[in-house]
């Protein structure tokens, strides 16, 4: 019998671990001295000790990024280009790169590997895992030198700074056009081709980007999901309420720290704080209510007044002589002779059950309008 592992025998054997190791080991002679790792060519392994050296002798002729790997280069030269050979056979979605491709792939088969330990949520990477995370620790832990602004994650603070630098590395071969992020870039280089990747099931219209095609959608649906803090107007495209929020900062610029919504007077912004304080200042004596408004409290004062006035709440006249007299009685006309005290002018009065009634100011506020915690007070 010929032993396992030499040749001519048979095939490495389940639980003939050392005879396998061997095996491998001679089929990957050449070891990296740094992590063991070991590679079948020395061609390979020169490649891999870049990782540890960082050594990126290709350079982008567009941009001067850099590469360890030459196949990393051909790569990210289509970025600029905009050239994407692997199409998705099922959606017809190209991307750069085949390994891209099999990512995308995981979308129609519903293949969600990467699970959050918090929360449950599936991934279809575990790139987007990663980024997921940051959501529930809240670390961003890249800062921004300049303006001191942080980021979860080193790419995004490299888009970042190319706002205080002005660098736009990615541009268009075509027309020269540069841009800062290179999705900016394949979106242009879809109007030079033509692309419209990005189909509508009702329509079949065809758009540059998903963002667009969601845009249309939102048309086609009459659905208005983007609505004004301030006035409650709502809108179909996110665009649309952006301009019109610039109405209400022009005119309107004393804004709610609470809720964002916007007032022409800070006087208005004042009573508007109350809905969110419960604050009600101005209470009414008689009924025990309160309300927020010297406004409203006045005309809950004048309902006070017109119950008086109403015929069935008036007493009975006793005598012919009062009945005869041609002079209307008025509330509060039998109520102890009383020195009047001054009372503000618009100050609001009420009267209810025949008893003449007078309104406390006890919070002061300038004039015209007096405002203030007006209570109303019996003289009887």
């Amino acid at each position: 019998m010929v032993p396992a592992g030499t040749p001519g025998g048979p095939g490495p054997q389940a639980g003939g671990g050392r005879g396998w190791a061997l095996a491998a080991g001679a089929e990957r002679p050449h070891g990296c001295e740094q992590c063991g790792k070991a590679f079948a060519q020395a061609g390979a392994l020169a490649k891999h000790r870049r990782v540890h050296t960082g050594e990126k002798p290709y350079r982008c002729p567009v941009c001067a990024k850099a590469f360890a790997l030459s196949s990393g280069l051909v790569l990210h030269k289509r970025t600029h280009t905009g050239e994407r050979p692997h199409a998705c056979p099922l959606c017809g979605k190209a991307f750069i790169s085949s390994s891209h491709l099999a990512l995308h792939l995981r979308s129609h088969t519903g293949e969600r590997k990467y699970q959050c330990p918090v929360c449950g949520k599936l991934f279809l990477q575990s790139s987007h895992l990663v980024r997921h995370k940051a959501i529930h620790t809240g670390e961003r832990p890249f800062k921004c030198e300049d303006c001191g602004k942080l980021f979860g994650r080193a790419s995004h603070l490299v888009t970042h700074r190319r706002v205080h630098t002005g660098e736009r590395p990615f541009k268009c071969l075509q027309c020269e056009k540069a841009f800062t992020q290179k999705a900016g870039l394949v979106l242009h280089v879809r109007l030079h081709t033509g692309e419209r990747p990005y189909k509508c099931d009702k329509c079949g219209k065809n758009f540059r980007s998903s963002a667009h095609l969601v845009s249309h959608q939102l048309l086609e649906s009459g659905e208005r999901n983007f609505k004004c803090s301030t006035c409650g107007k709502a809108f179909k495209q996110a665009s649309s309420l952006k301009q019109h929020l610039k109405t209400h900062e022009a005119r309107e610029p004393h804004r709610c720290s609470v809720c964002s919504r916007a007032f022409s007077r800070s006087s208005y912004l004042q009573l508007h704080m109350r809905t969110h304080s419960g604050e009600r200042p101005y209470h009414c004596l008689l009924c025990n209510r309160t309300y927020a408004k010297i406004s409203t409290f006045e005309k809950h004062c004048k309902k006070h007044q017109l119950d008086e006035e109403r015929p069935e709440a008036r007493p009975k006249p006793m005598t012919t002589r009062a009945k005869n007299s041609g002079q209307k009685e008025e509330a509060g006309a039998e109520a102890p002779r009383q020195q009047p005290q001054p009372t503000s002018p618009g100050s609001p009065k009420a009267a209810a059950g025949g008893k003449t009634v007078k309104v406390t100011k006890t919070r002061s506020v300038p004039s015209p309008l007096q405002r203030g915690s007006w209570e109303v007070e019996s003289l009887v």
